[in-house]
């Protein structure tokens, strides 16, 4: 290692630095030479990669493909009565916990704390012209405590409510 002076400060510096420690300049390049990356060879796919990719595409083909128009489409069935009924009464219950909810309105609406509405269970039997609906849930009571209690209730098909005509614990 021998000292030089710097080209741009003529300070003294090694031969073997790359760069002048006081002013920056460079000094002296490195003597390795870049080594040369090998050529990466083509990947080859083998015949399992070639069948999953016509898999692929046949799914997303069929997927926007639209259904053939020569296959014959079944024709849907008519609903019958009782099934126009029912899909009718249907709309009156919640899908999700099963109460009703027209009855359910009512039930908060005359709560102490109505976010404390908790639904257990409702039954209903249909007496033709309207249904007999009973529910039961819990609620907070005026002293904070959680109580369980019911409604029994009167509704028309079109889910309003006519009459309450039971309550208790």
């Amino acid at each position: 290692m021998a000292l030089i002076n710097c080209p741009e400060c003529d300070k003294e510096v090694s031969d073997k630095a790359p760069a002048c420690p006081n002013c920056g300049a460079p000094i002296a390049k490195s003597e390795a030479k870049p080594t040369k990356k090998p050529k990466k060879e083509p990947k080859q796919y083998g015949c399992g990669t070639l069948i999953v990719l016509v898999i692929i595409g046949f799914f997303i083909y069929s997927a926007v493909t639209p259904e053939s128009p020569n296959k014959p489409k079944t024709p849907k069935k008519p609903k019958t009565a009782a099934e126009l009924r029912t899909e009718k009464l249907g709309k009156c219950f919640s899908a999700w916990d099963g109460s009703h909810r027209n009855l359910e309105k009512i039930v908060k609406a005359s709560m102490n704390d109505p976010d404390s509405y908790d639904h257990v269970e409702t039954r209903y039997t249909d007496k033709g012209d309207f249904l007999i609906v009973r529910t039961e849930f819990r609620g907070k009571n005026a002293f904070g405590g959680t109580v369980k209690n019911f409604v029994t209730a009167k509704t028309d098909l079109n889910c309003k409510v006519v009459e309450v005509f039971e309550q208790g614990p």
